[in-house]
Order: C-alpha cells, then sequence, then structure tokens
C-alpha cells in the first residue's frame, strides 16, 4: 500500500458557491454518467445534520466541494442528480449520507452503490470502514485526522480539504474493482439486485412519530398502559425537538419519558418531584406533557400497543438457532457475509409471522437469498 500523495491527488478546485458552477458540475456528471458521493456535517445541537460540504468525484483526478451553507436552497441540480436513475451514485455506507442529502435538497436517490454493502458480497465484510475498503480495494492508505473536524468553518484548512477529497477519490475504482471480483464470482447480479432496496423512497423519511416510543431505551419494561402514555410523549418529544431543530435528548430524556409513562402524573407538583425531570424542562415543557400523558390515558384500551419483549417460545427460539447456525456455514462455504444473506431480525421475523403472504414477501426468502437458504428455511418452517 501507499500512501496518497496531495502533489499527485490534490484535483484543482475550490469551495463550489454558485449556482452557475453547480450547474456545470451536474452537467459533467450527466455526461459522465455516475458519480462518487460523500458528505461532512456537523450533528452535535440539532435534529437534522448541519451539512458543511458535499464531496463529488468522476475519478481521482476530478473532484469538487460543495459549500453547502453558501448553496442552501439552490440545490435543485444536485437533487436531479441524485434522483436521476441514470445515473450511478457511489457511496460508501450510503443510508445517512442519502438520508442528509435528501432532506437538503427535497430530492429522494436513485440507482445507489454501495461499497461498504458491495464488499461483503465477495469475501469482505459487509461493515467494512472506508479506511480499510480504500486499502483493500484501491492500494491507498487514507489520512481521517479530521474526522472530527468543524465543516462550518470557513476557510477549510489545506487537511480539511485533502481529506474530504480523500473520502470520494478512490469509490468509482473501488466500485469497479468489486464489481470485477463479484462478475468472476457470478455475484455481480446479486450486487445489482441489493442495490435497488436504496431505491425506496421509505427509507429516507423522517421517523414515524407513532413509532418512536418503540426505541426509548427501557420501553420493554413497561405493560400495555404504560407504553400508551409512552407511545404519546415520544411522539410528543419527536415532533417538538423537529420543530425546534434540537437533539430528542435536549428536549426530554429517555429516562424522563420513561418515569412518567410509569408514574403518570396528574399534576406538576408530581411530574416536577418523582419523574427525573430538570428543572428547565418542567417550566418549559410541564403543561404539554401533563396534556401528553393525559391523551395516552385516553387511548381505548383495545389500542394500547402490544408488549415490546420478544417472544420466549422454546419452539421460535430454537428454529432461530438452528437457522443462524445454517446461515453462518451457508456464509462460510461461499465466501459470503453471513449479515448479508440474513440478520437474527430477519429470522425471527420469518419465525414469528403466520400468515403466508407475510412469510413468502420476506426479504430471506426473495431473489438470491432464495437461491441460497429458501428450500432449507421453508423445509424448517414445515417441520413438525
Amino acid at each position: 500500500m501507499k500512501p496518497i500523495e496531495i502533489e499527485s491527488c490534490h484535483p484543482a478546485g475550490q469551495l463550489i458557491n454558485t449556482s452557475a458552477e453547480l450547474e456545470n458540475i451536474c452537467t459533467k456528471i450527466e455526461a459522465n454518467g455516475r458519480v462518487a458521493v460523500d458528505t461532512e456535517f456537523v450533528w452535535e445541537r440539532t435534529y437534522y445534520p448541519n451539512l458543511g460540504i458535499v464531496q463529488l468525484a468522476l475519478d481521482e483526478k476530478e473532484a469538487w466541494l460543495l459549500d453547502m451553507p453558501a448553496l442552501q436552497g439552490k440545490l435543485d441540480p444536485l437533487g436531479r442528480v441524485l434522483a436521476n436513475p441514470e445515473i450511478e451514485k457511489i457511496i460508501h455506507d450510503a443510508k445517512q449520507d442519502l438520508t442528509i442529502l435528501r432532506q437538503a435538497t427535497g430530492f429522494y436517490p436513485e440507482n445507489i452503490f454501495d461499497t461498504r454493502l458491495a464488499a461483503g458480497f465477495i469475501g469482505s465484510s459487509a461493515t467494512l470502514s472506508l479506511l480499510d475498503t480504500c486499502a483493500i480495494f484501491a492500494n491507498q492508505v487514507l489520512n481521517k485526522g479530521e474526522t472530527r473536524s468543524n465543516w462550518l468553518q470557513r476557510p477549510l484548512t489545506v487537511k480539511q480539504f485533502q481529506y474530504a477529497l480523500d473520502d470520494v477519490l478512490f469509490l468509482p475504482l473501488i466500485r469497479d474493482e468489486i464489481m470485477s471480483q463479484a462478475e468472476k464470482l457470478g455475484r455481480d447480479e446479486w450486487i445489482v439486485e441489493e442495490m435497488k432496496l436504496y431505491d425506496n423512497p421509505s427509507l429516507y423519511n423522517d421517523p414515524d412519530a407513532d413509532q418512536v416510543y418503540i426505541k426509548v431505551k427501557g420501553a420493554s419494561r413497561l405493560n400495555r398502559k404504560e407504553l400508551a402514555v409512552l407511545l404519546k410523549l415520544a411522539a410528543w418529544r419527536e415532533q417538538t425537538a423537529c420543530l425546534r431543530n434540537r437533539p430528542r435528548r435536549h428536549i426530554i430524556s429517555d429516562e424522563s419519558l420513561l418515569k412518567i409513562s410509569q408514574i403518570m402524573p396528574q399534576d406538576r407538583e408530581n411530574l416536577k418531584q418523582n419523574c427525573a425531570l430538570s428543572l428547565r424542562a418542567s417550566q418549559r415543557y410541564g403543561e404539554q406533557l401533563l396534556r401528553t400523558v393525559k391523551e395516552g390515558l385516553q387511548m381505548p384500551e383495545a389500542d394500547f400497543p402490544e408488549l415490546i419483549k420478544r417472544s420466549r417460545n422454546p419452539k421460535i427460539a430454537d428454529s432461530s438457532r438452528k437457522l443462524m447456525e445454517l446461515i453462518a456455514d451457508i456464509g462460510e462455504t461461499h465466501n459470503l457475509d453471513s449479515a448479508l444473506i440474513a440478520t437474527r431480525k430477519d429470522i425471527e421475523k420469518v419465525l414469528t409471522k403466520t400468515d403466508q403472504t407475510t412469510i413468502e414477501n420476506a426479504r430471506l426468502l426473495q431473489g438470491w437469498r432464495f437461491k441460497l437458504v429458501g428450500e432449507k428455511v421453508i423445509s424448517l418452517l414445515t417441520a413438525d
């Protein structure tokens, strides 16, 4: 491996900060048919990340950095590139970057190639860092010293500029190397099939406010009535955090949500004294929290959420273990990251469903996965 040299691998350019420049770049990208993409942002005290720059590269010699604060409100050309199904967007660990770009541009992405995911099909891990991916597939050593840099500051330092470029310069080369190896293994179509999952618009929407209670730490300890209150409280917090553009924890902590759901206070004093609530939060949100608790308690019992605890059915646990072992063996035999075939969550989803339509539509029983494990899974499901 050889380290990247700034002199030989630093495309001439600057921060792109005008609509005309962005339009010209996007015209070049359209003619090229593909582009490597990455983002740098600051995400410490806001609900949505503050985008500092977006990196775009055609190859090792032609790349640009977009000045996102300067281009705010002028991002339609970039959005059209993201949404154009004729332009392949090459990204490492794509989900977060695409979600941020969808929020920034208003356009939903199509035609994605995720180098991290794709590497899992050819004998590497599907969770490789960009550092390791560049070392393995591009024979390059990246300097990651600017990871926690302030990407909103201007001007950017030379080190920031180089760091940002490094993250996209080699992605087209890596993409081609992965696909070349995949073709030799007969798995290139598997990768193409898997990448189509990124074309689903629902992946990039804000979370459903009525479902975020499931992710509150400790929610699995609550009974159904308490979960009804938690559902309303977590939805209120999500909406408040979004409107104020503040992190959820800056509105109210998970611990406080859980306490309020269990105690179900009816007055400010109980809320203040027994619910692990800061004085500031109690003063600012006290009345809203009490109203939200009341909304949860008024929910019809039939509509209470189901318990979050997973089934402890011994038969399901045994079948899950057998399937995990089977999938691990198949992954090892085929030199394929077994987590790509199925996670424990995927397996439990199949095992705990009883209606045939849900089972047949499970990801584990579709496409290339079915070819690998489908018959064995069905055999296990139908066994006495």
